[in-house]
């Protein structure tokens, strides 16, 4: 499998329902937030969760 994030073929983890490498998990992992990349792997992280995480059904008794 390839990794979702850079597309490298490596020992991937399946984390999310996506593929990602040791190397791309690690960089997340050691991010701090004064770094340039921090605001990339932010939004991925955010895109990432909005697939997985999916609207609560309204439960309405009434109707």
């Amino acid at each position: 499998m390839y990794c979702n994030l850079c597309g490298n073929r490596e020992d991937n983890t399946r984390m999310f329902k996506i593929n990602i490498c040791r190397e791309c998990f690690a960089e997340i992992t050691s991010l701090s937030p004064i770094d340039d990349d921090y605001e990339k792997y932010m939004n991925l992280i955010r895109l990432i969760l909005s697939y997985y995480i999916s609207p609560r059904a309204q439960l309405n008794p009434v109707n």
